[in-house]
């Protein structure tokens, strides 16, 4: 007999998530797997929109970006985050947004902010890159990462980011 619980059964479930709480004392550098100083170079105070519609990846993020010295503010979906931005637009520095999201895509949230904030750093991310239109992410090739990442990668993409210029947002077709 198969104890192997079915899809439709897992998605009834209304356990919540559990995500073990990382201890604030240690350091990212220890989370993130590496001493490296370098990484010590990826901290900042800068303030970052994150939205991602997976919680333990929303969560866990957070967590990671946190300890790296950031303020950030998680939305779960781009109708969140498009309200979150109505008051706080300019003290944003970087929008992280996954691109497929129920709704509004990524894509079509970073050109609606851009819009309003030419300053805004952005960084879409996305496990399903065989579903993405390469035009539509040709604006946005440094400003790109494949899921599943590691902190270290993210941390060092954030960084590398925010100490560039902003980049001009191409009008979709």
């Amino acid at each position: 007999m198969n104890s192997t619980p079915k899809v439709e059964e897992l998605s009834q479930t209304t356990e919540p998530l559990s995500v073990p709480q990382i201890d604030s004392t240690i350091s990212p550098a220890t989370i993130i797997g590496t001493t490296s100083p370098e990484v010590i170079q990826w901290n900042g105070n800068e303030t970052i929109l994150l939205i991602e519609d997976e919680a333990f990846v929303r969560k866990a993020t957070v967590e990671a970006l946190e300890l790296a010295g950031y303020t950030v503010i998680a939305a779960e979906s781009a109708g969140f985050a498009l309200e979150i931005s109505r008051e706080n637009l300019e003290a944003i520095h970087l929008l992280i947004s996954d691109v497929i999201m129920p709704g509004m895509s990524g894509h079509e949230l970073a050109n609606e902010l851009a819009a309003k904030s030419p300053n805004l750093r952005i960084l879409l991310i996305s496990g399903y890159t065989e579903k993405l239109d390469s035009q539509e992410l040709s604006a946005y090739r440094k400003e790109y990462l494949a899921k599943p990442f590691s902190f270290y990668v993210l941390l060092r993409k954030v960084r590398e980011i925010l100490d560039s210029k902003p980049v001009e947002i191409k009008a979709s077709a």
